[in-house]
């Protein structure tokens, strides 16, 4: 099988699906079948409901898992045991060893003056990401927190009415929670460390393979990018589908290296590709690019042999994520996961006129601005374009022409093999679901910026460095002000949501109705993050003849609850009106219209 003997590719896929399976069984005996048929009340505001199942059929399929897990368990064990495999996984941990002490090697070799830059560099965008982490206002993370990871492993892991839930992002989170149950601790840590450790393997693993201009520029530009600065400080999932994207794409790399270290670059792609999967289904487009590059890489190179163990590969990583995907599929169904409005194909006479458009302020956006991003997208490709045509000619110095041939090519690929898919598809993904392919652009840019500088040698040119060095600058600056400027409006909602809870607190306790779900859903969330220790009674609907001291709605008849009291509210602020309710009202016949 090439590089890598079939012993030990059977060892690796045995021992993946066992460990899915033992997730997999854990996740559904982490609550009874009655649990998880009450996940419907949640958040009940969903039209969406989850699947029927009796408690034999989720009994069934948690038993089948815990089973299959043993025997794939057994069987990883027996080939564990044998003496090839024994070799292959002392050469397989080898590699390994050898791929970290390679990416230090890099950054130990570096220069006194690189350090520093380096250094400060980092320093500089871990103090904004921290920030940010800290004073960005709560949203989608806010929902992941009070919907998924405060109900516990099965609603993370099963429940998912929207495609909100950012499973293996949220299991973290589910860990960190039960070291701290605070908002900041358990969604926006591990976070903010998952985009330090990926800062750093990025700028290492493209140091390795490049110089340290290229490796500078592309994770510097790359980090400070709006949407990667405000995704490394909310807890959703996607840095860390940048993180496992990195990890395919420079492993594919090795993979086409002669003497690579084949091995360890195999079995990275299938764990990070599982990994991957189960963190955002949309990691398929890494792979759809990594598959295509090495099935083209493989042929053109006449190295056939090594399709079989591609195809083995995607095939593991196929099954493996479908199984550990199976406690979703069991409660929730495959209709919301494969089909809910995200993924929804458009009719065509949709999609077409709207793609060029989409096409324009996509990449724009990924290159800094949405509307006047593409002038800098083009102009590099262009160049990267005429590098390519000088490193044919022979024009460019060889490790230059080396560096455009291996890193460049599949970094083209990588930007441009989603494209195709989407086109298949007929669906305008969201520019975060992308955001991984920004960092592929910047590697062009910081291939075309080595390329300048080496036009025009310092020091008798020193206007290119510092040209260079002021737009990157006011990039770094005009990107942090963009997402400073997208949090007012969402800030000033959610202090608004805060005092009317505060309100409460400070109040007699009551029970509580509140059917609008934005209200309903912060109201639970700062009343869950900030005053544990008060027993709150919130209704998102009026049960029976129950009787509400307390009523929220919107100011100014907004939202589709409209009450119509003879009496004023006791708190009101721009989104929250509070009603203390008489004790002799009768709030059935006369609280509102709808």
């Amino acid at each position: 099988m090439g590089r890598i003997s079939l012993r030990l590719f059977g060892l690796l896929g045995a021992g993946l699906l066992a460990l899915c399976a033992a997730y997999a069984t854990l996740v559904l005996s982490s609550a009874t079948w009655a649990e998880a048929r009450s996940l419907d009340q949640v958040f009940p505001f969903y039209t969406w409901h989850i699947q029927d199942f009796t408690a034999q059929e989720f009994a069934n399929i948690r038993n089948a898992l815990a089973v299959s897990a043993v025997l794939l368990a057994g069987i990883s064990a027996t080939l564990a045991a044998s003496r090839i495999c024994r070799q292959e996984i002392s050469a397989l941990a080898a590699e390994v060893a050898q791929s970290a002490k390679g990416l230090l090697k890099g950054l130990k070799e570096l220069t006194t003056a690189e350090c520093r830059v380096a250094f400060w560099s980092f320093v500089g965008l871990t103090a904004i990401r921290l920030y940010f982490s800290i004073y960005n206002p709560e949203y989608d993370d806010a929902v992941s927190y009070e919907v998924f990871v405060s109900k516990g492993l099965l609603a993370t892991a099963a429940y998912y009415p929207i495609p909100n839930n950012h499973v293996f992002s949220n299991t973290i989170s589910l860990l960190f929670y039960q070291l701290s149950p605070g908002f900041w601790w358990s969604m926006r840590l591990p976070v903010l460390l998952i985009s330090t450790a990926a800062t750093g393997f990025l700028f290492a693993a493209l140091l390795r393979r490049a110089s340290f201009v290229v490796a500078l520029v592309a994770t510097s530009l790359f980090c400070w990018l709006q949407l990667s600065l405000y995704h490394a400080g909310v807890g959703r999932g996607y840095w860390l589908l940048i993180w496992l994207a990195g990890i395919v794409f420079f492993s594919m790399v090795e993979l086409l290296a002669e003497r690579g270290r084949h091995r360890a670059a195999w079995a990275s792609i299938l764990v990070a590709g599982v990994v991957g999967c189960y963190t955002i289904p949309t990691f398929v487009y890494v792979l759809a690019s990594t598959f295509s590059w090495l099935s083209l890489a493989f042929l053109r190179r006449e190295r056939r042999g090594q399709l079989v163990p591609l195809i083995m590969v995607g095939a593991l990583i196929g099954v493996a994520t479908a199984v550990l995907y199976a406690p979703l599929l069991l409660v929730s169904g495959l209709r919301i996961f494969a089909r809910n409005g995200y993924v929804e194909t458009l009719a065509p006479g949709v999609f077409w006129p709207l793609l060029p458009g989409y096409l324009w302020h996509n990449e724009g956006f990924l290159a800094g601005q949405r509307t006047l991003g593409p002038l800098i997208t083009l102009p590099v490709l262009a160049l990267i374009g005429w590098m390519f045509y000088q490193a044919r000619a022979g024009k460019l110095p060889a490790n230059m022409a080396m560096r455009l041939r291996q890193v460049g090519l599949p970094a083209l690929w990588f930007i441009s093999l989603p494209y195709a898919a989407i086109l298949v598809q007929r669906v305008f993904p969201p520019e975060r679901v992308l955001l991984y392919k920004a960092f592929y652009f910047f590697i062009l840019a910081g291939l075309v910026v080595e390329w300048v500088l080496w036009q025009w040698p310092v020091p008798a040119h020193r206007w290119p460095r510092r040209a260079m060095l002021t737009l990157a600058g006011l990039f770094a600056l005009y990107e942090t002000f963009s997402v400073v400027r997208v949090n007012p409006t969402a800030r000033g909602s959610n202090a608004n949501y805060h005092a009317g809870l505060v309100w409460l607190a400070a109040n007699p306790p009551g029970r509580v109705l509140i059917p609008e779900p934005t209200h309903n859903l912060f109201f639970r969330f700062y009343a869950h993050t900030e005053q544990r220790n008060r027993n709150w009674q919130i209704d998102y609907q009026q049960l029976g003849n129950s009787r509400y001291d307390y009523v929220v709605a919107f100011p100014n008849k907004r939202g589709y609850f409209q009450p119509k009291f003879n009496f004023p509210p006791v708190f009101q602020n721009p989104d929250v009106e509070i009603y203390r309710v008489p004790q002799n009202y009768n709030l059935q016949t006369r609280a509102w219209m709808r």
